[in-house]
């Protein structure tokens, strides 16, 4: 039998978080630890019971049969250890040092990261964000807790097949955009407004399209006119859409969000039916009650919705 001396308390707090997350990522987040340092705290927990806790299955871990008779009593005994030394799990956004990850393509980047900058930061001036693109892996780190937020346009979401993952994670409306014509202040596709689709077939475009080739924005729209667009370049980035359209004097057609945020060039609206670029913030289900995380998604909900 072991003795209470004997053993590490600071593991125990770990292998409260690690039977309560089931994951180590996420386990080493609530600790304030590396994800290294709680594997080998996981380690030191193994040879200290004799027993695995965590088992590896599929893409996340399952707990062991002892690890599950042992979860409910160690989380009482945390919980009473809070109430001895009255810690607080209260989140105080202007003494946290914490490091947020949000994965987004370049367009939501730049408003969130001016969210960030704008109503985030002054709050929290030593909390950090990492900014990283989508892809193929997003929604297997947004689950492991090495992603925090993805934000995505809506219509790229409707394109994830992995409805497994997809049952663990909590989606919500985040902005509504609507398309706009974008080129240099004095470009002539800009001198009139609204912008007609005969006036934007005139002059040579830039394209985005999700994957850099194949279906462009807007172009069931302009097919319905029985136009066709003289496309001089293709890209799967607003940025570099942008960019293009002012450095070769051409036109080019991205969110108005994003538009704003090129003071350079100029934007007018479409005098045709352009739809929307709607997106949403995503998150696992299983830090919805983390006040850090709260704090986070409200600053973002406010900010786009005031």
């Amino acid at each position: 039998m072991k003795r209470l001396e004997d053993l590490d308390l600071n593991l125990l707090i770990l292998l409260h978080w690690l039977l309560e997350e089931a994951n180590v990522s996420r386990a080493a987040k609530r600790v304030g630890i590396s994800q290294p340092a709680a594997s080998r705290g996981l380690q030191r927990l193994r040879t200290m019971f004799s027993d695995e806790l965590l088992i590896r299955s599929g893409r996340g871990y399952v707990l062991s049969r002892q690890a599950s008779s042992m979860k409910p009593d160690l989380a009482t005994a945390i919980a009473t250890l809070r109430r001895v030394a009255r810690v607080e799990t209260r989140f105080e956004p202007a003494t946290s040092h914490e490091t947020i990850t949000i994965a987004a393509n370049d367009y939501l980047t730049s408003l969130c990261a001016r969210c960030w900058v704008e109503t985030i930061a002054p709050t929290a001036p030593s909390m950090s964000s990492s900014w990283r693109p989508l892809d193929a892996s997003v929604l297997d780190d947004l689950a492991t807790g090495q992603v925090d937020f993805v934000a995505i346009p809506d219509v790229a979401r409707s394109n994830m097949s992995d409805v497994a993952l997809m049952q663990d994670l909590v989606i919500k409306p985040l902005l509504n955009d609507r398309f706009v014509a974008f080129a240099h202040k004095a470009h002539p596709v800009l001198s009139k407004t609204p912008v007609t689709a005969e006036l934007l077939v005139a002059h040579d475009s830039v394209l985005v399209s999700p994957a850099g080739s194949g279906p462009a924005l807007l172009d069931a729209a302009f097919e319905a006119r029985g136009l066709k667009r003289r496309i001089a370049h293709r890209t799967s980035l607003f940025t570099q859409a942008a960019d293009l359209a002012l450095d070769a004097n051409m036109v080019t057609i991205l969110p108005q969000r994003f538009a704003l945020t090129r003071p350079e060039g100029g934007f007018a609206p479409l005098a045709f039916d352009g739809g929307s670029l709607n997106s949403s913030l995503v998150w696992h289900a299983s830090r919805s009650s983390d006040p850090d995380h709260k704090w986070i998604r409200q600053s973002l909900f406010r900010y786009f919705r005031g």
